[in-house]
């Protein structure tokens, strides 16, 4: 079918259609050192952490890079299509991980876990801080005594820094990916808006990704101090000082 031909534009909910090219647009990303980064914070714990869980797990790469330290893990996403390619991709790997669809504001596990992380700004996507502080209480019931609690938030110097205004189109043989983003300061939202077309469909899917911008401070104001403790607050992929001036920063917390 050719792209001259017209389309109807079909708007539809983050991550259904972008779903079915989220490797290809997040080709990237390197989940090896994002499961290396993780699993040397939860080595520095004095106490073995054997049962993690991802929370917003996404079409899981970043669970399959984590299986080398040997955990026991699974994972859940709010967008379905996410979920079934995770479990499309353990299934071709041949690896029983479980992975099904969820919520950042409501869930419960079979088992209590070592450690639930939820990564690459998932939590940015909560537009509440009371919605963040829902999450940490969810977490606090989900874990073992001593449980670790990891997250990351982007910060408002990355909005402004690579996506003000920011304009990105990609096109292989199959699909084209037409991404704008742009920043509003005054309201401190990141906006994401996708055109997606698959050339051998008459439509052009449309998603509009909304996140919130906390400043450090505000969510650190936000942790339950009766239920954990702040353990370190880190620039991305290291072990300096988060501060505004990162791009990302990583809270890492543990049950009382």
């Amino acid at each position: 079918m050719s792209l001259n031909w017209p389309r109807k534009k079909i708007q539809v909910a983050p991550y259904t259609s972008l779903a079915r090219v989220y490797n290809y647009v997040m080709r990237h990303v390197d989940y090896e050192a994002w499961a290396e980064y993780i699993h040397q914070l939860l080595s520095r714990f004095d106490h073995p952490i054997n049962r993690v869980f991802d929370v917003a797990c996404g079409t899981g790469n970043f669970i399959f890079e984590l299986m080398k330290h040997d955990y026991v893990l699974g994972g859940f996403d709010y967008t379905a299509e996410m979920v079934a390619l995770a479990r499309k991709k353990a299934r071709k790997m041949q690896v029983s991980i479980p992975f099904w669809r969820g919520s950042m504001l409501h869930f419960g596990l079979a088992q209590p876990q070592d450690a639930i992380v939820c990564l690459y700004d998932s939590i940015n996507y909560l537009l509440e801080i009371e919605a963040c502080q829902n999450f940490f209480s969810q977490a606090f019931l989900n874990l073992n005594e001593r449980g670790v609690l990891i997250f990351d938030i982007c910060t408002e110097w990355n909005s402004i820094r690579h996506f003000q205004d920011y304009h990105d189109k990609e096109k292989t043989g199959t699909f084209s990916v037409n991404r704008k983003s742009y920043y509003d300061k005054s309201r401190r939202i990141h906006h994401n808006d996708f055109e997606i077309i698959f050339f051998n469909e008459p439509a052009i899917f449309f998603e509009q990704h909304v996140q919130r911008i906390y400043y450090i401070e505000e969510m650190r104001g936000a942790i339950p101090t009766d239920k954990f403790e702040l353990k370190a607050i880190y620039e991305g992929f290291s072990r300096r000082k988060g501060t505004e001036d990162s791009e990302r920063v990583h809270f890492i917390l543990q049950k009382k």
